[in-house]
């Protein structure tokens, strides 16, 4: 990909940069990501994360935490309107939704607040 520079960067320029990035950079045993960037006209900061192939996500890993405070089986696959979810994540800095599900039929995430994720993932006393 051949990027033109226009001597000032733009919303548009700096998501063209961020797709070159994503597709040019390999290492062997890592899976990486190019995240947000923050940008004025003249400069440019992107995120890099960098995560072993095959290692846990931080959402995978805190929703065992939190499942486990909030009695909620991580293992459950439940049935909300006929379809069928599980829980895949716990994203720690949303207070009202914070935990994440996947459609088991159309692969699609959503979120859930506690108290649902309790009522169709709760442990069974």
């Amino acid at each position: 990909m051949t990027l033109q520079w226009e001597n000032k960067l733009t919303r548009d320029w700096v998501k063209q940069i961020r797709q070159a990035l994503q597709d040019s950079i390999e290492v062997d045993g890592f899976d990486i990501k190019v995240g947000n960037a923050s940008f004025d006209e003249s400069e440019v900061t992107f995120k890099l994360n960098l995560m072993i192939k095959g290692a846990e996500t931080r959402e995978q890993r805190d929703l065992k935490t939190f499942a486990e405070m909030d009695k909620i089986d991580v293992s459950k696959i439940a049935e909300v309107r006929g379809e069928k979810y599980s829980l895949i994540g716990y994203r720690r800095t949303a207070k009202t939704r914070p935990y994440i599900v996947q459609n088991l039929h159309n692969d699609k995430e959503y979120i859930f607040t506690t108290a649902i994720a309790q009522q169709y993932f709760g442990l069974e006393v």
